[in-house]
This record gives structure tokens, C-alpha cells and sequence, in this order.
């Protein structure tokens, strides 16, 4: 057995594959994003489910400031948009990337799903905050042949 440090607990969350995504939100600062891969799916009953951003982040302070983001799944094509909004919060452009929804709510243009949330519950874990969130909208651009973007091992990767 090996003891665990948080350069062992990463290297081994990495072999856990998960989707990846882009979470939104429009500050006192103006439009933010960040690409995210902690993202869950909660409950049914009532409708809840749960993202994290480290809470340093500008993304984190615009969430924090009103209460709503856009969470957009990314299909295997938007690597570079994953790259994109992986970045610090100066010289993200969102004009030519996002797409703005008449609620007020904006998403990555093109991406497998959108969904628009309003937070319920938010709660510290560690240098992150977790935002539970109730689903309020989803648009889904979905086809057979259409397949989401992953990361695993600390890549993107394909979807197999």
C-alpha cells in the first residue's frame, strides 16, 4: 500500500474518466467561465445537481454573486474550447464562443447539452466550493453520431 499524499490522491482520481464541461456566469465583473470536470448528477426528487470551482476563481465569484450559472457538456469536438476556458479569467473572449439564452444565461455555442441552473445550497470542501443547484432549462444538441468530450489520466481525451 502506498501512503496517500495529494500527489498520489490526484494520480489516482485521474484514472476516474469523466465528462467535461464549461460552467458560465455573468458577474459584477462582467461574463466569466471555467472548465470544469467535477460535475454530478444528485437527485430526482427534488431536481439537484452539484459542481465545483475552486473558490478563488472568478467564475466561483460570479456564481456567489448571482445565484445562476450555465453549464454547458462539451461533445468531443470542443477540446479548444475546453482549453479555452481552462485559463485565468483575463483574455477569455465569449462573443464568438457562447451563445446567450433570452433568460439571461449564456452557454458554450454547440455543446452536447446546455443547462441553465439557479443554486440551492452552497458548501466549502477544502480550496473548493460545491454549488448545489436546481436545473431550471436544458437544450440538448444531440445526435446518434455525436459523442462527448472526456478527460481521464489528466487528458482530453475521445470518447471510446
Amino acid at each position: 500500500m502506498t501512503t496517500v499524499t495529494p500527489d498520489i490522491f490526484r494520480r489516482a482520481m485521474s484514472h476516474f474518466a469523466t465528462g467535461v464541461a464549461v460552467v458560465t456566469a455573468r458577474g459584477t465583473d462582467g461574463d466569466r467561465g471555467a472548465t470544469i470536470s467535477a460535475l454530478s448528477s444528485v437527485s430526482l426528487d427534488p431536481l439537484t445537481l452539484l459542481v465545483c470551482l475552486h473558490n478563488k476563481s472568478a467564475t466561483c465569484s460570479a456564481i456567489e454573486a448571482t445565484g445562476r450559472f450555465g453549464l454547458s457538456i462539451l461533445n468531443s469536438t470542443q477540446q479548444d474550447l475546453a482549453f479555452h476556458f481552462a485559463g485565468k479569467a483575463d483574455g477569455k473572449s465569449f462573443e464568438e464562443k457562447c451563445e446567450w439564452h433570452e433568460d439571461g444565461l449564456f452557454f458554450v455555442r454547440d455543446a452536447l447539452v446546455q443547462i441553465g441552473v439557479e443554486v440551492v445550497e452552497t458548501l466549502r470542501g477544502g480550496t473548493h466550493e460545491i454549488f448545489l443547484a436546481r436545473p431550471v432549462s436544458v437544450t440538448m444538441h444531440t445526435e446518434e453520431s455525436t459523442l462527448p468530450l472526456l478527460y481521464f489520466k489528466g487528458a482530453f481525451d475521445l470518447a471510446a
